[in-house]
């Protein structure tokens, strides 16, 4: 504040027209009560500033205390320490049971909408990303590119969208490039197909980075899952290692795909490359889950707070999409 009450303070000299500025050699300056106030001169009498106060002297403020600051550690909360004594905690039933036939989960088209809102699934769309050491125009993009649109008010990447097969092609300006679509396949052939266009555009695009999303749906049985018994019983299909993950990975025989099942009753389906791959192995696996009932879950294990306030459910995902290596799934 004092450096600008200074600089104002020197636009003072500005007035001074007989020192500083020739074009006014001619024109005496009045002096004296009757002389005129310049407006900066009012300006600074009605703030009443002078050299020896400032706003900063005036303004108090207390530092936030750093050994009170409740959420210090928010985000540095481990997702690891997960507390597997609360894990074994049994809860009690929140409302009256909904029949699941879990043989034939998917069967009954008229009761599918009812079942997914109880299991609380939830299909992930499927993603490719390229990252590039190249920075985009994203307005002459959205002119050169067909089926294209640039709108920075509601995103600030331009959207490709592609028919065959059908897909959505994201472009951000940093060199970074993703792909969406319903199945593995689609996505990375749409991001391939964008790429090809834009090197005919002479581009040089040179790939730092390539990723894909490994979590593809999630679902929450209505009971907590015996863990202990379901590695006595599927020693082949089930890894485990509670010092690293809270979760076992259950691997099934005909299809590629992997379950991480934790005790809560939540699991995430990984590695699916369709739906339709995703809805057959969580139909298949389902019965098994079934025979497997270990009481119910508390309340604060429906909503995911195990592990501070962040829910360790999304916590889990981010590791498992971060974990390319899949170090956390068979270590």
């Amino acid at each position: 504040m004092d450096s600008v009450i200074k600089r104002l303070k020197a636009l003072n000299h500005v007035d001074n027209y007989k020192e500083n500025d020739a074009r006014f050699a001619g024109v005496t300056l009045k002096e004296g009560p009757a002389a005129k106030i310049s407006s900066l001169d009012k300006l600074f009498e009605e703030l009443k500033i002078n050299e020896g106060s400032s706003a900063k002297e005036d303004l108090v403020t207390e530092p936030i205390k750093k050994e009170g600051y409740l959420y210090k550690d928010y985000f540095n909360k481990s997702p690891i320490e997960f507390p597997w004594e609360k894990a074994y905690e049994k809860g009690s039933s929140l409302g009256p049971d909904f029949y699941i036939d879990y043989e034939n989960v998917f069967e009954n088209v008229a009761n599918l909408a009812e079942i997914e809102e109880k299991l609380e699934l939830h299909f992930r769309p499927f993603t490719c990303v390229m990252d590039f050491n190249c920075r985009f125009s994203m307005y002459e993009l959205c002119l050169l590119l067909s089926e294209s649109r640039f709108d920075p008010g509601s995103h600030p990447a331009v959207v490709v969208k592609i028919t065959d097969p059908s897909a959505q092609v994201k472009i951000h300006a940093g060199g970074k490039i993703s792909s969406t679509a319903l199945n593995a396949d689609s996505a990375r052939t749409g991001l391939f197909k964008v790429i090809r266009i834009l090197q005919d555009l002479d581009y040089k695009l040179v790939i730092k980075n390539f990723s894909k999303n490994i979590v593809n749906a999630s679902f929450s049985m209505p009971f907590k899952i015996d863990m202990d018994l379901m590695s006595r019983r599927h020693v082949m299909e089930v890894t485990q290692n509670r010092s690293r993950r809270p979760f076992v990975t259950y691997t099934t025989e005909n299809l590629g795909v992997r379950f991480a099942v934790f005790p809560t009753g939540f699991v995430l389906v990984l590695h699916s490359t369709s739906h339709c791959e995703t809805r057959e192995a969580i139909a298949n696996f389902l019965p098994i889950l079934a025979k497997l009932k270990n009481g119910y879950p508390t309340a604060e294990e429906k909503l995911g707070q195990l592990v501070g306030d962040i829910s360790y459910k999304l916590l889990w995902e981010k590791q498992l999409e971060d974990d390319k290596e899949g170090m956390l799934l068979y270590s």
